[in-house]
C-alpha cells in the first residue's frame, strides 16, 4: 500500500472513504456458520504450534478483561451428569474450533472434530484457551475499550464453556453415547454462502525475485446491469505468497489501458484507476467474507470491471502459479440501505489539526511516522473528521456495521474510537444549489410555489436529481410551505445545530494483542437501528502501538525470513517490514 493520505470521496451514487492505497484485513477461524479461511501452510509440529499460542496468550492476558458472557448454552445437566464427547464437547468444538481444527483440509496443525483427536489434544487445547490464545480472536474488552455491543460469531469461550472442558478432562474424557451427538460438524473451507458469481484471472501469476510484488488483474464479472453487492470474499490461490488482496470496482474501465493481453499489470502502491476506483473488499490471512444485512448492498455500476490488486510476498522456494478467486453475491431487489467498506488512516502528515498527530515519541512535538529500531512501546495517533459534503452533496448519517484494525508485523495494539460533538449542518450547500439556481433563473423565470416546483422537476431535471436527499426534502418543504424561492434557498443553506448521535467518546474496537496472521472485520451483534452512528463533523481517532524489538515474535520471525539479525527503523509503507495504521469500517446509510 502506498503511503499517501487516505481521505473521503464520493463514488457514483454511493459513498466511500477512499484509499489511494489501502490494505487488507478481515478474518478469523470459523463458527458453525463460518468455516475457516485459507491461510499459509504451517510447517510447525502440533506441539510447537500449541506452545507458541500459549506463550503469546500469556504475554497479553493481563491487559484483557474477562471472557464474554455466554453466547452458546451449556448443557443444563453438565454439572450433575457426566460430561461426554457426544453430548457436550463435540457441539462446543464444532461451534468454536472445528472450522480450523479439521481432521482433513483444515488450516490448523491438528483436528478437534473427531473424538480420538480431541481426546489426545485436550490438554494442549485447554492450555491455549486459558491463555486466551485460542480460538483466534482480536477484539477484546480492555479497561480503555468496552464497545457498546458484543460481536456476531464471537469465537471466544465463556467461563462456563471452559469449565465444561475441565470437567470432561477430569472425568477422563469419556466418549459417551453416539445417540447424543449433535449436528454434523462444519465442513469445507471458508466460503461465502450462496455466491452468484465466482471469478478469477484467465492466467496465473508466478512470483519472481526476492522483493514484494504488486500485480493487478482485470476481471469481467459481467455487470450487464447495475448490481448491489451483498457479499464478497477472496479465495487466495497460493497462500504461500499471497500477502493481501484489494478488490476495486472500476466504473470507468480505466484499467483497460493499463492491462496486458492477459488482463494484468504491475501496480505497486495503488491500482492506478481513474478516480481511485471503489474499494469493495480487502483480504489478509484468516479473512472472513465481507457481508451486509439481508436486502442491503453496495452499488456496482453497469459496465464496471473488477480490479484485483494482489500483494505477493516471495517465499524461499519457487512458488506455484497463483489463481486467486473472488466470490460475489448480490441482492435480489433494490437495497433498503446502501453499504460500503471504507478505509481510514495511513496519514503521512498533519493538516488543520488532524491526520497524523504528534505523539509521545515524536521529538519536538512534530508529527512523524517513525518507529526506531529497538523501540518497544511506540505510539502513533491519527484523527479524521467526517466531512459535511461529498462532491457537493450532504454526507448522510452513517451507521457503523462492522470495524477492523490493520497493522503489519511490528504492530502490537490498535484502538479505533468515535468522538462526537454537536455540529452545525445545513440541508444544502451553495455548491450543490448553484446549478439548480442557474437553471431556474434561465428556464423558470417568475414562477413560484408548486408552479416553480413543477418547472424545476421538468426543465431542470438533471439539477434536481443531483441533490442530496436532505437538500431535496428541505426545498420541497419550503415550496409546499409557500415560501418565496429566495427565502427557501437561504433557509436550506443555513446551518442548524444537531445534537450528537451517541456518546461523546465511544470506543468502536480494540485489538490489544494484534496478530497479523488472524485479521478480520468484527461485526456488531445489534439490529441495524441500534448500530453506532457517526455524522458529518464527528471524528474517528486511531491509536496504533508498536514493538520494533526482538521481543516481538513477529518481528523476530520476519527478520529471520529476510536473513537479518537486528531490527531496523520502520516507516509508513507498503513492504512487509514497513508499517501501517489503518481502520477498516463497514457502513450502512440511506442515500
Amino acid at each position: 500500500m502506498a503511503t499517501t493520505d487516505i481521505g473521503i470521496k464520493r463514488i457514483g451514487a454511493g459513498m466511500r472513504l477512499a484509499a489511494g492505497l489501502a490494505v487488507a484485513v478481515l478474518g478469523g477461524c470459523a463458527t458453525s456458520t463460518e468455516s475457516p479461511a485459507t491461510a499459509p501452510a504451517d510447517g510447525q509440529s502440533q506441539d510447537s504450534a500449541v506452545v507458541q499460542d500459549v506463550a503469546q496468550g500469556q504475554d497479553i492476558e493481563a491487559g484483557l478483561d474477562a471472557s464474554p458472557a455466554a453466547d452458546a448454552p451449556v448443557s443444563p445437566d453438565a454439572a450433575k451428569a457426566q460430561v461426554t464427547w457426544h453430548k457436550d464437547i463435540q457441539p462446543l468444538f464444532r461451534d468454536k474450533c472445528a472450522g480450523c481444527h479439521k481432521s482433513t483440509a483444515g488450516i490448523a496443525p491438528f483436528g478437534l472434530d473427531t473424538y480420538p483427536q480431541a481426546k489426545a489434544m485436550l490438554g494442549a487445547a485447554l492450555g491455549s484457551i486459558k491463555a486466551k490464545a485460542m480460538p483466534p480472536w482480536g477484539a477484546w474488552e480492555t479497561p480503555e475499550c468496552k464497545p457498546t455491543f458484543g460481536w456476531r460469531h464471537d469465537l471466544r469461550l465463556t467461563p462456563a464453556q471452559t469449565t465444561l472442558l475441565e470437567q470432561w478432562q477430569a472425568a477422563g474424557a469419556p466418549e459417551g453415547d453416539v445417540k447424543d451427538a449433535g449436528p454434523t460438524p462444519v465442513k469445507g473451507p471458508l466460503l461465502l454462502e450462496n455466491p452468484d458469481v465466482i471469478t478469477s484471472p484467465a492466467s496465473g501469476f508466478v512470483t519472481t525475485g526476492d522483493h514484494d510484488q504488486y500485480r493487478c488483474f482485470v476481471l469481467d464479472a459481467k455487470f450487464d446491469e447495475t448490481k448491489y453487492l451483498n457479499g464478497i470474499h477472496v479465495l487466495p490461490g497460493n497462500p504461500l505468497v499471497v500477502h493481501h488482496v484489494l478488490v476495486f470496482a472500476d466504473a470507468n474501465n480505466s484499467s483497460a489501458k493499463l492491462a496486458d493481453k492477459d488482463g494484468q499489470y504491475d501496480c505497486f502502491g495503488s491500482a492506478m484507476l481513474t478516480g481511485g476506483g471503489r474499494l469493495l473488499t480487502a483480504w489478509a490471512p484468516g479473512s472472513v467474507p465481507v457481508e451486509y444485512p439481508q436486502g442491503m448492498g453496495s452499488e456496482i455500476a453497469k459496465g464496471s470491471k473488477l480490479v484485483m490488486q494482489v500483494h505477493y510476498h516471495p517465499s524461499a522456494t519457487p512458488a506455484a502459479p497463483d489463481f486467486t478467486k473472488i466470490q460475489l453475491r448480490y441482492t435480489k431487489t433494490a437495497p433498503t440501505m446502501r453499504g460500503e467498506t471504507v478505509l481510514i488512516g495511513n496519514f503521512s502528515g498533519t493538516k488543520n489539526g488532524e491526520g497524523l498527530l504528534a505523539g509521545p515519541n515524536d521529538a519536538g512535538g512534530k508529527a512523524q511516522f517513525f518507529i526506531p529500531a529497538g523501540a518497544k512501546n511506540h505510539t502513533e495517533e491519527m484523527l479524521f473528521t467526517i466531512p459535511a459534503q461529498l462532491d457537493g452533496k450532504s454526507t448522510p448519517e452513517l451507521k457503523v456495521y462492522g470495524v477492523g484494525t490493520h497493522m503489519h508485523y511490528v504492530g502490537r495494539n490498535m484502538r479505533i474510537s468515535a468522538e462526537r460533538s454537536a455540529t452545525a449542518l445545513a440541508a444544502c450547500t451553495t455548491t450543490e444549489l448553484a446549478p439548480l439556481s442557474s437553471c431556474l433563473t434561465a428556464k423558470c423565470p417568475g414562477k413560484t410555489g408548486m408552479e416553480l416546483a413543477t418547472c424545476a422537476q421538468t426543465a431542470c431535471k438533471d439539477s434536481t436529481s443531483a441533490l442530496s436527499k436532505g437538500c431535496g426534502d428541505c426545498l420541497i418543504a419550503g415550496v409546499t410551505g409557500g415560501k418565496p424561492s429566495g427565502q427557501i434557498m437561504t433557509s436550506c443553506t443555513t446551518a442548524v445545530e444537531q445534537k450528537p448521535a451517541g456518546p461523546s467518546q465511544e470506543c468502536l474496537v480494540e485489538t490489544p494483542a494484534w496478530d497479523f496472521n488472524w485479521q478480520r472485520i468484527y461485526v456488531y451483534d445489534a439490529p441495524v437501528e441500534k448500530l453506532p452512528v457517526i455524522r458529518p463533523g464527528d471524528k474517528i481517532r486511531l491509536r496504533c502501538q508498536y514493538d520494533n524489538s526482538l521481543d516481538n515474535p513477529f518481528v523476530a520471525e520476519a527478520l529471520k525470513e529476510q536473513g537479518k539479525s537486528a531490527p531496523a527503523d520502520v516507516v509508513l509503507g507498503e513492504e512487509t517490514l514497513d508499517e501501517m495504521c489503518l481502520a477498516l469500517v463497514q457502513i450502512l446509510y440511506t442515500p
